[in-house]
């Protein structure tokens, strides 16, 4: 089959010949001439590095035996560029077995897998569980076992050998990340600090339909090969750093220069043109919220010594659209001048929003009441330890359902938490955000307002008229009783205060019972077409 020249980068395979033809662009594609092509399939693989010539034989043999799908994809590193390989069946004989296959390539430079001449190869099938090696690989983890599968005696050994179990965690986090990255570098440390560093690059080969990856091939070369300078204690530590997917910063306070990696940058959305390698591109993404804890914290740690050398908190950052991003920030002075004034301070930021989300769904859980979804007792006594210290005008209202057990009774515990819903939503228009309001449980509620008790008398007028509306309107009857009490200087402690609106709400509760119950009770007897007796035990 002859292709034009204009064709995109394909080839042509006769499965009964193994006879391989290579348009033009894709001979320029792969870095081959016609004279140097291979001719056929099995001259083709034998070009590749042993794992990924494992993996794509295994894909070829799912051609010939008829079990591939309509299409087969993947990607490889081929005479030092990272290609895709799409496979389609264009012509099957009488039985259906496939004889002709159409490839296409596609160049994918993004995620391409250098490696020097002391470096070797590896690849990960997911399904199988295999990890491959080729022999530059076993030897540089001082496996005897040479090329080919890993087994678990070897891998066993191989975590004796090697502290990796962070990155070896980290590099597990990313493949089960749908549409993961195409491409992810880790620094595994020896265990003998003698001896350098290897750098891991991995990059996924094939996904399945959710993209998770399926196939994973990279390299393994030593980190500082070629280099007869022994690697120090602080550049080892920012090298390392600077390996990992977390964003790298480095500030040379003698320069006022910082330096920002692409992961730092890629994390906030950011270009090098957009956030310059400036110490105020950070300082004014902070969060003003976070402004102490972070950028005061850091100028102390860089001012003397006795601040320590070493700091870590967490804080929100602000991306380039706008959102906060909330990270793990932390950082080290490596060098101080004769005033103990820092020379140089390196650092690392790490992602976690996830965390963070996580953290504030327990926080919401353990402070909210799940009925009602207005906060519980947990978080009241919080708050008025809180108050207690702020010494402000401080008021309490007390509140009270009326007549929930009656309608527990007689409409069922599904109507009666609807009823406390409702007074938890008629009592939250009437708040505002900085009050609190929380049930304490059963039928009662207390707001937490931080104004005089002539501003709190004049919204429960409010609150009271728009009970009166609701029950107008013929809705669930909501009959609340109140108790208020505050202290305009803040004299009096919050507790006294909450003793004492509950005190008022039961005289009021006491003087409106009856009358509340009637109209309750008329309700009922409404509703439900059955009379509902005066001297009811239930009341």
């Amino acid at each position: 089959m002859s292709f034009p020249t204009h064709s995109a980068p394909c080839f042509t395979w006769h499965l009964p010949t193994d006879s391989l033809v290579f348009c033009a662009p894709a001979l320029l594609l792969l870095g081959l001439t016609p004279e140097t092509a291979p001719r056929t399939m099995a001259d083709f693989l034998d070009r590749l590095p042993e794992p990924q010539r494992h993996f794509l034989q295994r894909q070829r043999q799912m051609a010939l035996t008829g079990k591939a799908p309509g299409c087969l994809s993947c990607s490889y590193t081929y005479n030092g560029r990272h290609v895709r390989e799409d496979l389609n069946i264009i012509q099957c004989d009488a039985e259906g077995r496939p004889q002709t296959i159409l490839g296409t390539f596609d160049l994918r430079d993004e995620v391409s897998l250098p490696v020097g001449e002391d470096g070797g190869y590896w690849t990960y099938i997911r399904k199988e569980g295999e990890l491959l090696l080729d022999a530059r690989c076993a030897g540089l983890l001082g496996l005897a076992s040479g090329a080919g599968p890993l087994d678990r005696a070897s891998l066993r050994r191989l975590r004796r050998l090697y502290r990796a179990a962070g990155s070896l965690a980290r590099l597990r986090r990313w493949l089960d990340i749908p549409l993961c990255s195409g491409r992810q570098s880790l620094l595994l440390m020896p265990s003998r600090s003698e001896e350098l560093p290897l750098l891991l690059t991995a990059s996924v080969l094939h996904r399945d339909r959710e993209g998770r990856a399926l196939v994973v091939s990279g390299s393994l070369a030593p980190f500082l090969a070629g280099k007869a300078a022994p690697v120090g204690g602080a550049d080892r530590l920012l090298l390392a750093m600077d390996a990992c997917s977390d964003g790298l910063w480095d500030w040379d306070a003698t320069t006022g220069k910082v330096y920002y990696s692409q992961n730092y940058l890629s994390m906030l959305g950011h270009t090098p043109e957009t956030y310059p390698a400036e110490l105020d591109s950070w300082v004014r993404s902070v969060h003003p919220d976070d402004y102490e804890k972070t950028v005061n914290m850091q100028m102390r740690v860089a001012a003397s010594p006795a601040e320590g050398d070493a700091f870590s908190c967490t804080y929100r950052i602000r991306r380039a659209d706008g959102s906060w991003l909330w990270v793990l920030g932390r950082g080290c002075v490596t060098s101080r001048d004769s005033q103990g004034r820092a020379l140089r301070i390196v650092g690392m930021h790490t992602d976690i929003s996830s965390l963070q989300h996580d953290r504030n769904v327990l926080e919401k859980k353990i402070r909210l009441d799940p009925l009602t979804g207005v906060y519980n007792r947990y978080h009241l006594d919080g708050l008025l330890q809180q108050v207690r210290k702020d010494r402000g005008p401080l008021s309490v209202l007390m509140a009270d359902v009326n007549g929930l057990k009656m309608i527990n009774d007689h409409l069922g515990h599904h109507t009666g938490d609807e009823l406390l819903r409702t007074a938890a939503q008629q009592l939250l228009k009437h708040i505002r955000q900085e009050d609190c309001l929380a049930r304490l449980g059963g039928d009662e509620f207390v707001m937490v307002l931080s104004c005089p008790c002539d501003v709190v008398r004049e919204r429960l007028s409010t609150i009271r008229k728009a009970l009166d509306a609701w029950n107008a309107a013929g809705g669930l009857p909501l009959e609340l009783s109140f108790g208020l009490a505050g202290s305009d200087d803040g004299s009096v402690a919050p507790e006294i205060l909450l003793r004492q609106a509950d005190a008022r709400m039961m005289e009021e509760k006491k003087q409106v019972r009856a009358a509340s119950h009637a109209r309750i009770r008329a309700w009922l007897e409404a509703r439900t077409g059955r009379k509902v007796p005066v001297d009811d035990p239930r009341l």
